[in-house]
């Protein structure tokens, strides 16, 4: 992925905005069984917000899938 900014005030635009969002970062290296089972238990919560709270709780945790 490149990213072509026009000027300096556009890619500061840019940055504020990706300053401002409320996102999360993840990252790991699970199979894709584990990531299923993960996905499968997040997916039982009621709203968006709470599937991805759930994921991301699981994601993290140290011995993720053996403990469910």
């Amino acid at each position: 992925m490149s990213l072509k900014f026009d000027g300096f005030d556009e890619f500061k635009k840019n940055i504020l905005l990706l300053m401002e969002k409320d996102s999360e970062f993840f990252s790991g290296m699970e199979t894709k069984s584990e990531l299923g089972k993960i996905i499968e238990i997040a997916n039982q919560k009621p709203s968006y917000e709470e599937k991805a709270e759930k994921f991301l709780e699981l994601i993290r945790k140290d011995d993720k899938v053996a403990h469910f």
